[in-house]
């Protein structure tokens, strides 16, 4: 998994999470300047967070069943 893998996977998780937390701060009826400000700071830390997990149990070797993106040690060439 190169470097293209893990930006995908973080622009993905960043823009989900920003979406859904900027949507949950206008039902709570926060001001739009507020809602960006907090969707992206908590968009960012819950992207940190994930990927560094992802890349730490990657590089252990912990599959994600979730997931299912890592490639099984059948696929590897040795």
């Amino acid at each position: 998994m190169g470097y293209i893998f893990w930006i995908k996977r973080a622009l993905k998780i960043f823009t989900s999470v920003l979406i859904i937390l900027f949507i949950v701060e206008l039902f709570k009826q926060h001001t739009i300047e507020d809602s960006i400000i907090f969707a992206t700071t908590w968009s960012f830390l819950t992207t940190m967070v994930f990927i560094s997990t992802r890349l730490y149990n990657s590089r252990k070797g912990i599959q994600c069943l979730l997931c299912k993106d890592t490639p099984s040690s059948k696929d590897k060439h040795d």
